[in-house]
């Protein structure tokens, strides 16, 4: 009997791991299959027969994702050229990226940890602190956590019992250093690793996701600016009316981040209000210091709150501060500079100045200051300059072109006599009384003046008064007078704040040396006591030239066998200094050496050469050849040669007596 067989199912095969992945890990996948046949020569089939069943055990194939990624192309490393968020913020705020991981394997109950990858390149900076978030902190369920939300919940290090499909929310967050500088980069990468699972004996792998970085740009802009009350910035607007200190004094704002006081004689102290206000982004504490120039000696400067209290040290520095001031916020404060009544100011052309500094803690680079001006009685003179008073401390030399100054010096004549007129140099000059009165001030000078002959005279100054201000004595100016009786020139009533301008006029002898002349001079109210010296301006004597030396023979005619003798006299004619100095002679034709010897009215033994390199002490004498040139110098530094250690001052001579025999 022929019997007809059916196959009515197949075994199932275990799908592939990517089909498979919806199927939670541990699933059994059980198939029979059965085999249905009709007899032979029956029409009626029978019962199908099971076949054996079979089982296939899917395994666990686990993946997840963090979003949103970055632009990374391989998931375990971060790409932060292209991150997948971005946030601006400043140094000191905290910075919150949500992310969202997803369970996308078949394995159920899944945990994983979190922890951070910094950019591999470290372009991108690493916070030194990173920390995680779950989503339950979100308690207002705005999307991202406030400070109070954050300081209220816990950090979590992982997340855990994800199931297939399942989605979990959370937050990475971190501070931006209080250090970081403008347009620096801070980010962090949030970073997956799936934990073993220990359901799954046969757990494959554990998957990692690091490719999510984030980057913040620090948007620093720490800023203050310190000035006058009421107008931090100290541009005049709004302009700020002159107001009392609590000594009484008048103070006066400028559009120039200036405030002026003036004090009288008695004034001992004066107060000032400075405005302070932070002009960045974030809150900061703005230390004050200060810097003193100008004042007498002994002044100090004392901060204060506006309710006379001392400025304290809030954040611990060591610097007294305004305390913590939010972004545009102003704070007022009292600097009290205290001085002796009548001192005078260290520099005329310096008005005392209290320098008020005040520094962002934030960034210490960032700082602003204001200057709190007290105008003290006082004088001011010496050398012109932009702003009226004259500058001591400015050397002063005659105008170019003049005699005297470093582009014309004066050349004595060559012969100087008694009846010889004095060269006169003119440096220009001003005098500003700088005190809150009308003040008569003396005016004198002395030029100490060194002679050829090595003698040193001393020039009384002479003051005209430069009426048309061209720093040039012109026919016809004034010379200053007495006018108080004193016996000593003065500018005659000068009122408070008014100038004169002068010339100081010095008549340099015809027999001066080379030098620099120095002036000493002193303008001093004889009233007050007030005095300013100007001891550094200068005249400039230059050199005169040495003059040809002589030579004399003692015989007008002579006969074979007669002796001559030459007498050469070399003299320093100038005004100043020689080195090296010695004469020469050749033996003439037709005639025999017989003796060269010399004489000076310098100091030092008298040297000799036949050329002029090698030197002896020992008179050169006969025989010497034809033609010979004789040499003698003074060796004044007592080295055994001449050279320009050696010197000879204006007016002293070295004398060659040179004899020899006519033919």
């Amino acid at each position: 009997m022929k019997k007809h067989w059916t196959l009515t199912a197949l075994i199932a095969l275990a799908a592939s791991t990517a089909h498979a992945a919806g199927t939670a890990a541990g699933t059994v996948i059980t198939n029979t299959a059965e085999i249905v046949f009709t007899p032979e020569g029956s029409t009626t089939p029978t019962p199908p027969i099971p076949s054996n069943p079979v089982t296939t055990t899917v395994l666990p194939v686990p993946s997840f994702t963090i979003v949103p990624n970055d632009a990374s192309a391989v998931v375990t490393t971060p790409d932060y050229t292209k991150p997948g968020q971005t946030a601006t913020a400043r140094p000191g705020d905290t910075v919150v990226f949500p992310y969202t991981l997803t369970n996308t394997g078949n394995v159920p109950n899944e945990s994983y940890t979190l922890t951070n990858t910094p950019d591999p390149t470290s372009a991108v900076k690493t916070p030194t602190s990173v920390t995680f978030y779950p989503a339950s902190a979100d308690t207002n369920s705005d999307g991202t956590l406030s400070l109070a939300e954050i300081t209220a919940a816990t950090p979590i290090t992982g997340i855990s019992g994800v199931n297939q499909d399942a989605a979990v929310k959370f937050f990475q967050v971190y501070v931006i250093p209080a250090a970081a500088t403008n347009a620096d980069k801070y980010g962090a990468d949030p970073t997956g690793t799936r934990q073993d699972n220990p359901a799954f004996n046969n757990d494959p792998s554990v998957p990692r996701d690091a490719n999510n970085s984030n980057v913040t740009t620090v948007d620093r802009k720490d800023a203050t600016v310190i000035g006058p009350k009421a107008d931090p910035d100290g541009n005049g607007t709004p302009v700020t009316p002159a107001y009392a200190s609590p000594e009484g004094v008048t103070i006066t704002p400028s559009a120039s981040d200036t405030q002026t006081a003036q004090a009288t004689t008695t004034t001992t102290a004066i107060t000032f209000t400075n405005t302070v206000q932070n002009t960045g982004n974030r809150p900061d504490v703005f230390d004050i210091t200060t810097a003193l120039a100008g004042f007498p000696s002994g002044t100090t400067v004392t901060l204060f709150k506006t309710d006379g209290t001392p400025l304290p040290d809030t954040d611990g520095d060591g610097v007294p501060d305004v305390g913590s001031l939010t972004p545009g916020q102003t704070a007022n404060l009292l600097v009290k500079v205290t001085f002796t009544a009548g001192g005078l100011p260290t520099n005329p052309a310096t008005p005392p100045t209290v320098t008020v500094i005040s520094t962002s803690s934030n960034d210490t680079s960032r700082k602003d200051d204001t200057r709190d001006i007290v105008n003290l009685p006082g004088l001011s003179f010496g050398n012109p300059t932009p702003t009226p008073g004259g500058d001591p401390a400015l050397p002063g030399t005659p105008e170019a072109g003049q005699p005297g100054s470093p582009s014309s010096p004066i050349i004595p004549p060559a012969t100087c006599t008694a009846g010889s007129p004095d060269i006169r140099a003119t440096v220009a000059m001003e005098i500003a009384n700088l005190g809150s009165a009308t003040d008569t001030f003396d005016v004198s000078g002395t030029a100490p003046i060194k002679l050829t002959d090595g003698t040193t005279v001393t020039v009384t100054v002479k003051y005209f008064i430069d009426a048309n201000g061209n720093k040039a004595l012109d026919s016809g100016e004034a010379p200053l007078t007495d006018t108080n009786g004193n016996g000593t020139a003065d500018t005659g009533p000068l009122a408070a704040g008014a100038e004169l301008k002068l010339i100081a006029a010095v008549d340099v002898p015809c027999a001066a040396a080379a030098q620099t002349i120095t002036l000493n001079q002193t303008a001093k109210s004889p009233t007050t006591g007030v005095e300013v010296k100007d001891p550094n301006d200068t005249v400039l004597v230059g050199k005169t030239p040495v003059a040809a030396p002589t030579k004399t023979v003692d015989k007008a005619e002579a006969k074979p066998g007669d002796t001559l003798t030459y007498t050469i006299v070399g003299k320093n004619t100038s005004n100043a200094n020689v080195t090296k100095v010695f004469i020469r002679d050749t033996l003439p034709a037709n005639t025999t050496f017989v003796s060269f010897m010399a004489r000076s009215t310098a100091t030092g033994a008298i040297l000799y050469s036949t050329n002029g390199t090698s030197w002896s002490g020992t008179p050169i004498a006969a025989p010497q050849a034809a033609g010979v040139t004789v040499y003698a110098g003074v060796d004044t530094n007592g080295n055994g040669t001449i050279d320009t250690g050696d010197i000879l001052t204006p007016g002293q001579t070295i004398t060659g007596t040179f004899v020899v025999t006519v033919k």
